[in-house]
C-alpha cells in the first residue's frame, strides 16, 4: 500500500513539474520559427523504403514530384524491400510515366527499414538526404521550408508531423497526440533535446550520415536511434513547426496498440545500448534531462496503470472480502450497507486535486499545440480532447503491461 501511495504521489509530482517547467520554457526562450532567407536549391535524394505499401506508394510517388523544387536537383529512390504484393510493379509504372525525373528502383529481399534506408544511403548522389515512409504525404513548399535549416552542424530538420484522418475515435486520439508530441519536440529542441527523427520526410546531411555509421538494422526504431546517435556525437536536430508532412495512421486500437509497442520496444532496446548517455553532463541537457525523462515517462505510465488496478480491483477486492467476513459472507446486506453508508469523506480529495490540474495543464498544452501548429481547435480539437484525456492515459498502460508480457516471453517483433 505504501508503495502504490509513494509512486502515485510521485506520478503527479513529476507530471506537475515537466508541465510547468515546458511551460517555463515556452515564456523565457519563446518557440517562435527563426527566420531564414532563401537558399539556392541543393541536390536532394529522398529515399522511400517500401514493404507492402500498394495502397499508398503511388500517393507518396505523386507528392514528391509535386514539390515546388527543381526536378533536375532531385533525385528519388525507391528500395522495395522483399514486398509480396504490386509495391514494386506500381513504382515501375510510375518510373516509366516519370521519365524528366530521377527515380530509381532498388529490390532487395526484405531485411527491414533501416537496411533499405542504408542501401539508399549507399546509393545516393547528393549532399542532402531525405526520409520518406512509403505511406506519407509531404506538402509542395515542405522542403524549400526545410533546406535553409540544414547548416554547419546540424545534422536534422524535422517537418512538422500531422495524419491524415479524423473519423473514429482512435484517429481523433491520434490527432492530439501527434499534435502534442512535435509542439513538445519543437520546445524540446531549444534544449537540443530531440530524441527521434521520425521518418516522414526527416532530412540529414548526407556525409554526416556516414559518419557516424547509417542506420542501425539491429534495432526495432531506428529512427530514434540515429537521433540518439546524432546527438552522442555533438551535432543539431531541429524541429520546424510550418513546414507539413502528412502520415497514415493506424485505424483501429489493435494497430495503434501494435505499433506504439513496436517503438516503445525500440525505446527500451535503444536506451540500454545509450546508457552511457544517461545523466552523462558531456551531453549537455539531452544527458542530463531528456534520457532520464524517458525513463520516468515509462515510469509515470506503469505507476498510473498500478493505481488504477490497485484502487478500483484489487484494494476495493480485498476491502469487500474483509468486510464480509465479518457478516458471514451475505453479500445482500453487503450491497445495502454499501449504498447505506456512502460518505462524500470516502473520496479521495488529494488524487482529485492533482488530477485536476494535471487535466487543466494538458488542456492548455492541447490547446498551444493546435494553436502554434496552424489548427482550429474549436474545429478539430474541441471534440478530440474529452476522448484524448479519458482513454490516452488507459491507451498507454496497456500498451506498457503488453511490453513487459512479451519481454518475459522472448516475443520477437520485426518490422
Amino acid at each position: 500500500m505504501m508503495f502504490i501511495n509513494i509512486s502515485i504521489g510521485t506520478m503527479y509530482f513529476l507530471s506537475v513539474y515537466f508541465a510547468v517547467f515546458t511551460l517555463l520554457m515556452i515564456i523565457s526562450k519563446g518557440i517562435t520559427q527563426t527566420a531564414t532567407k532563401p537558399v539556392p536549391p541543393r541536390g536532394v535524394t529522398i529515399a522511400i523504403p517500401a514493404w507492402n505499401e500498394e495502397e499508398s506508394i503511388l500517393k507518396t510517388l505523386q507528392h514528391v514530384i509535386a514539390l515546388d523544387y527543381p526536378k533536375k536537383l532531385l533525385e528519388i529512390i525507391v528500395v522495395n524491400d522483399g514486398s509480396i504484393d504490386t509495391t514494386a510493379t506500381i513504382t515501375q509504372q510510375f518510373i516509366n510515366n516519370h521519365k524528366d525525373y530521377t527515380i530509381k528502383l532498388i529490390n532487395q529481399k526484405n531485411q527491414g527499414k533501416a537496411t533499405a534506408l542504408n542501401t539508399a544511403l549507399a546509393a545516393a548522389h547528393h549532399d542532402i538526404f531525405i526520409c520518406l515512409d512509403a505511406d506519407s504525404y509531404v506538402e509542395q513548399n515542405t522542403l524549400q521550408l526545410m533546406l535553409p535549416h540544414l547548416k554547419n552542424n546540424v545534422a536534422s530538420v524535422l517537418p512538422f508531423m500531422k495524419i491524415t484522418r479524423r473519423n473514429n475515435w482512435i484517429l481523433k486520439i491520434q490527432w492530439i497526440e501527434y499534435l502534442l508530441n512535435f509542439f513538445l519536440k519543437k520546445i524540446m529542441g531549444t534544449m537540443d533535446c530531440i530524441h527521434v527523427t521520425p521518418g516522414p520526410f526527416a532530412m540529414y546531411q548526407t556525409n554526416i550520415l556516414k559518419t557516424i555509421g547509417g542506420f542501425d538494422t539491429k534495432t526495432l526504431t531506428e529512427d530514434q536511434e540515429i537521433a540518439m546517435r546524432i546527438q552522442k556525437h555533438n551535432y543539431k536536430i531541429i524541429q520546424l513547426l510550418d513546414a507539413t508532412v502528412y502520415t497514415e495512421p493506424p485505424t483501429t486500437f489493435k494497430g495503434w496498440r501494435n505499433q506504439r509497442n513496436r517503438w516503445y520496444k525500440g525505446t527500451i532496446f535503444n536506451m540500454i545500448k545509450h546508457r552511457n548517455m544517461i545523466f552523462n553532463k558531456n551531453y549537455g541537457e539531452f544527458g542530463i534531462w531528456q534520457m532520464p525523462l524517458i525513463i520516468l515517462a515509462a515510469l509515470i505510465s506503469l505507476s498510473f496503470g498500478l493505481f488504477v488496478v490497485w484502487d478500483n480491483i484489487i484494494h476495493p477486492l480485498l476491502q469487500k472480502i474483509h468486510d464480509l467476513s465479518y457478516i458471514n459472507f451475505d453479500i445482500g446486506l453487503m450491497m445495502q450497507k454499501s449504498v447505506e453508508r456512502f460518505s462524500w469523506l470516502d473520496i479521495n480529495f488529494v488524487i482529485l486535486f492533482f488530477t485536476g490540474i494535471v487535466v487543466l495543464l494538458s488542456l492548455v498544452w492541447i490547446i498551444g499545440s493546435h494553436i502554434y501548429s496552424n489548427e482550429r481547435y474549436l474545429k478539430k480539437g474541441l471534440l478530440s480532447t474529452p476522448i484524448y484525456l479519458v482513454l490516452y492515459p488507459y491507451m498507454i498502460c496497456i500498451v506498457w503491461f503488453t511490453i513487459l508480457i512479451d519481454l518475459i516471453r522472448g516475443k520477437i517483433q520485426k518490422w
